[in-house]
């Protein structure tokens, strides 16, 4: 029986890389530098957004964009350190479920948030460049997510529709995303549990990536 789908597209961090947490750390290293107060509800608001927009929001969240600069330098500082000096860790099945997609001979791609230097970086360190040909990265788009741009430029580069795509996604942000470009949307949550919204707008909601994977062969 034909698949109902034709390419999966992959978001980055927290789906496919454990560094939602790593990132996270970062900023509160950061904090504890220029004796700023990192709340978790901060922390959280901002998985899946680029740097940009991370920013932007810091800044009215403290209400002080200076601080809000002084903080993504520290940070970015940090971040940079631990992705050349240390492991970084992947989430677990992401392994199983890309070698089972070549294998099947399934187009893949990579849609993030994540600006090219350090996008590459991390799939190049994690060993997961090799899964990939395709890839489009948060500054490479006019709008990066909720908006669409990411998924709609990947599913272009690899000739998919849309429609025929499926996501996978572990934030709020990026199921908007997905499912703005016309994609469906499998959602893996990382760190903030689904809200009735987001699992009436996805096409699942997968425990793992065990489990996404086992929903994807029998589709």
């Amino acid at each position: 029986m034909p698949r109902s789908f034709d390419a999966l597209l992959f978001d980055m961090d927290g789906l496919m890389l454990d560094t939602e947490r790593i990132s996270n750390e970062t900023w509160r290293r950061a904090g504890v530098e220029l004796g700023i107060e990192i709340k978790e509800e901060m922390l959280l608001a901002m998985v899946g957004m680029s740097m940009a927009r991370c920013v932007r929001f810091v800044a009215d969240y403290l209400g002080d964009s200076r601080q809000a600069d002084l903080l993504q330098q520290g940070s970015h500082r940090h971040y940079s350190h631990m992705l050349q000096h240390e492991d970084i860790p992947l989430k677990a099945g992401i392994v199983e479920l890309l070698e089972w997609a070549r294998a099947e001979g399934i187009p893949r791609a990579v849609a993030t948030s994540t600006r090219r230097q350090i996008a590459d970086l991390k799939l190049a360190r994690s060993g997961l460049g090799a899964f990939f040909e395709i890839s489009t990265a948060g500054d490479e788009v006019e709008h990066t997510k909720p908006a669409p741009d990411v998924y709609l430029d990947v599913a272009a580069k690899l000739g998919v529709a849309p429609g025929r795509c499926l996501v996978l996604e572990d934030s709020s942000v990026g199921l908007q995303a997905g499912a703005a470009a016309g994609a469906r949307v499998i959602m893996v949550p990382d760190l903030l549990s689904p809200s009735a919204e987001d699992r009436a707008a996805a096409l699942a909601v997968c425990g793992d990536l065990h489990q996404a994977l086992a929903l994807i062969r029998s589709l």
